[in-house]
């Protein structure tokens, strides 16, 4: 009894040990040369790889949920989609490095499939550099955006064209190094070719140069007014070799920055204040009362502009032309642009001739007067003149100790100086 037990025992386990055989047969069946059980193998790596890409971005939407919080979104969603191909395309790279000569295939095969794996690992890593580079770009764009300054606007497409080249630069090195190139050597040709380039390309050079120094120094951003020697409208672009000016004739002139950096620049964008100079002319009939109410309405005038400077002005009967009583006028317009410049001096242009209607004040033109002395028919006449004593009394009374003779400017009214608060 023991012994036929004992017997059905090992045939059953001599009957699963031959259902195993088989089962490991049929996985080494073959397919066109790859076995059931390397491409189960494959499978797996392909499997693991979008785990492992899946996980990565799983932990990067994690990290920038802890790290930004809620605000900007939008953003990080639209530059985290932009990592989901690099990150994938290095996922499978790595999981191919790291599992495939686990499978069982031959060592050619193995050492061929490494040199795929590790080139397109080393495209991956390109390409993930440039997403890297736009994201940089965009997040320096978001700050530009928040300043003042418009010339870090446009330095943004530069740096992410300088990121940009550098990873595609390294990237090309690696891929050859792997192919087999001597890189060490390659470099000191480049460096011995470069050294040529440069001795025939000094001008370049030095236009890269000047354009290094403007974006450092700043003597000038995006829409600014500027004056070149001979060159003078709206800044539109900085490179880094040329910037382009457009002229107020509507033209583009591109001007290379070394040529900027060697000269003076008169950079009319940063004005504090845009000056306004003139000289009134009144009429020589004027009477002085009138003509210090002139000058006093003028500053009022300037006081009650909130276009104009008020800590500063000046309007003051400046001297006696050849047909006028000049009046300087020299004050200041807050400079927001060149028409709205214009149009604050059309309004105080218009407001000085409604005062001089006002008072009674005419403004003089060129003239000239010809005076007759006599004709045949009427002699001259001698005018009457005061006594020695008379004008002795006239000219005391215009002195030191006479009242007729104004000291210090004694005003109309409040004066509307600019040292009045």
């Amino acid at each position: 009894m023991l012994a036929r037990r004992a017997g059905m025992v090992n045939g059953r386990a001599r009957g699963r040990l031959r259902a195993t055989l088989r089962a490991v047969d049929w996985l080494d069946n073959a397919w066109l040369g790859i076995t059931v059980r390397q491409g189960i193998g494959l499978g797996a790596l392909a499997v693991v790889s979008v785990v492992v890409w899946l996980a990565a971005l799983q932990l990067l939407r994690l990290y920038l949920r802890v790290r930004f919080g809620e605000g900007g979104r939008e953003f990080w969603a639209r530059e985290r989609s932009r990592l989901s191909r690099a990150l994938l395309a290095l996922a499978a790279a790595v999981t191919v490095l790291l599992g495939f000569p686990t499978l069982g295939f031959d060592d050619a095969v193995v050492s061929a499939v490494e040199r795929i794996a590790t080139l397109f690992g080393a495209g991956a890593l390109v390409l993930l550099g440039f997403r890297l580079a736009d994201i940089a770009t965009d997040m320096f764009e978001r700050r530009a955006a928040l300043t003042e300054s418009r010339i870090d606007d446009q330095l943004a497409p530069l740096l992410r064209t300088a990121l940009k080249g550098g990873t595609a630069l390294i990237g090309a090195l690696f891929v050859l190094g792997n192919l087999g190139v001597n890189v060490t050597s390659l470099i000191a040709g480049l460096g011995l070719g470069g050294l040529a380039v440069a001795l025939a390309a000094q001008d370049s050079i030095r236009n890269l140069l000047g354009g290094v120094t403007i974006f450092a120094d700043r003597p000038f951003q995006v829409g600014d007014w500027v004056l070149v020697n001979d060159i003078e409208g709206t800044v539109e672009h900085v490179g880094f070799r040329s910037s382009r000016v457009r002229t107020f004739y509507d033209s583009v002139v591109t001007v290379p920055n070394a040529r900027i950096v060697d000269t003076h620049v008169d950079n009319m964008g940063l004005r504090q204040w845009r000056r306004y100079m003139t000289t009134l002319g009144l009429a020589y009939h004027t009477a002085p009362d009138q003509v210090q109410a002139f000058v006093e309405g003028v500053r009022a005038l300037i006081r009650a502009n909130p276009d104009m400077r008020h800590d500063y002005y000046i309007v003051e009967f400046h001297g006696y032309g050849p047909s006028s009583l000049d009046i300087l006028v020299y004050c200041f317009i807050r400079p927001t642009d060149w028409k709205a410049e214009l149009r604050t001096r059309h309004v105080l242009n218009l407001d000085i001739m409604r005062l001089a209607a006002e008072l009674g004040v005419e403004f003089a033109f060129p003239t000239q007067t010809l005076h007759v002395a006599s004709t045949p028919d009427r002699p001259a006449e001698a005018p009457d003149v005061p006594s020695r004593e008379r004008l002795g009394e006239t000219v005391d009374a215009f002195g030191p100790a006479g009242a007729r003779g104004q000291r210090v400017d004694s005003p109309i009214t409040g004066g509307y100086d600019d040292t009045l608060d």
